[in-house]
Order: structure tokens, then sequence, then C-alpha cells
């Protein structure tokens, strides 16, 4: 089964009320790093890299997430390649 891929808004909404439900503040990650298009409208690949980016944070020793940590993701390999595309 093939689920169509999210609206970034769709998936902003999401990642907030996930916040909301950790009960982190809307400010955890800046703008810049809620731009979500990285994500490419999969649920999985955003959740993925959200909390990948968490991770860099701690490593970061940062409380807030900002495009430096996503930016450091994103140059990763795995990153690049499209896992979640279905097989024809």
């Amino acid at each position: 089964m093939v689920l169509p891929r999210l609206s970034p808004e769709v998936i902003e909404q999401f990642l907030l009320a996930e916040l909301d439900r950790a009960g982190l503040g809307h400010n955890t990650f800046t703008a810049e790093a809620m731009a979500v298009r990285s994500g490419d409208g999969l649920l999985r690949r955003a959740r993925n890299l959200c909390l990948s980016s968490l991770l860099e944070a701690v490593r970061d020793q940062t409380r807030i997430v900002d495009l430096k940590q996503v930016n450091r993701l994103l140059l990763q390999p795995h990153w690049r390649k499209d896992y979640d595309s279905p097989i024809a």
C-alpha cells in the first residue's frame, strides 16, 4: 500500500502536536530547522530527521535545534537516497 505524501503544513502540525505530547516547547526547533521540506512529505522521514536533529542538539550541548544540526544530518549519505520509494 502506497500512502500519498503529506503537505509541509500537515507534517508541521503533526510535529508540533508531538512536541506538545513530549512536553517540549514549540521553540525547540527554530523556524529554519522546522522547514520540513527535507522530509519530502514522508512522515517517517520527517520523524527520523527530527529525532536525529534532537540527538545532534544534545551532542552540541544546546537546547534548541537549529539549521546547523539539521544540515549536518542531511550531509550523511543515507539522507541523499530515497529509501522510502516503492519498489517497481
